[in-house]
């Protein structure tokens, strides 16, 4: 019986993370109907709240005193789920520990699933668990997790040919490095390039660069790197630029896990 593919694995560990995400309502996964911050948004927080029934409804001063303390908490700071709490239900840590287990047995030297996914990635990011994964079902090393969606880390408006000012947005914190693309706000001028200075999840920086060919709205070029190491960018600059014309610089996610 042979290693796990890596594409097989690459499957169990979506499903996983899928599943962490539907579990909990997880905002990293879109349209859904139920879970926390749904429940949330109905029942903790608004003009239907807990707390507004309690302070708008409610008469007698006992029970507004007993109640009303608690139900603000939950108003000003909805509930989250534990980090992780998932791994608690003894089926799924099961799941989990079945693949340990098959990974010791013919890949002994990387014995775990992290371990083996930091052997995967150690000089290039190959394969990672999605953000729930991480979240909801079991903790994994920084560099094998990957963002759950696009992220904008900084903007750029060209204000002439080789000037224009530059804004940084977000940088990735808790998860690796992805690839970076840039992506047109509006329509704009095609032929000018852009020079993205972008740090790397090993703390070293690289200046990438992407020549925009296509100018219509929400495009996406890719820059001179489509590594997946990037998780900041500290500065852009512009040759060939049009005065208005507004560029985003996206973190890119590794892939969508909604039908796993």
């Amino acid at each position: 019986m042979p290693l796990i593919s890596n594409t097989d694995l690459q499957a169990v560990i979506d499903k996983l993370g899928r599943f962490g995400a539907l579990a909990v309502g997880d905002d990293a996964l879109s349209g859904l109907n139920a879970g926390f911050s749904v429940a949330s948004a109905a029942v903790m927080s608004g003009s239907n709240s807990l707390f507004t029934y309690l302070f708008e409804t409610v008469t007698d001063g006992d029970v507004a005193a007993d109640l009303l303390p608690a139900a603000r908490n939950l108003d000003e700071s909805n509930p989250v789920p534990p980090s992780r709490f998932l791994f608690q239900i003894p089926g799924i840590a099961a799941q989990i520990a079945a693949i340990n287990s098959h990974l010791a047995r013919y890949a002994p030297t990387t014995p775990t699933l992290d371990t083996y996914l930091s052997s995967l990635n150690l000089s290039t990011p190959t394969l990672r668990v999605h953000q729930s994964f991480h979240d909801h079902l079991k903790s994994m090393s920084r560099g094998n997790v990957f963002i759950a969606n696009d992220i904008v880390l900084a903007t750029f408006a060209a204000t002439g040919a080789t000037s224009g000012t530059f804004t940084s947005v977000a940088t990735i914190t808790a998860y690796a490095g992805a690839k970076l693309v840039v992506k047109n706000q509006g329509a704009v001028t095609t032929g000018a390039t852009l020079s993205v200075t972008g740090k790397k999840l090993d703390g070293t920086s690289a200046v990438i660069t992407a020549t925009i060919a296509t100018g219509t709205d929400n495009t996406e070029t890719n820059l001179s790197s489509t590594l997946k190491l990037f998780t900041q960018v500290t500065a852009v600059s512009i040759t060939g630029g049009t005065n208005a014309n507004v560029y985003e610089i996206v973190a890119k996610t590794d892939r969508d896990i909604s039908a796993a």
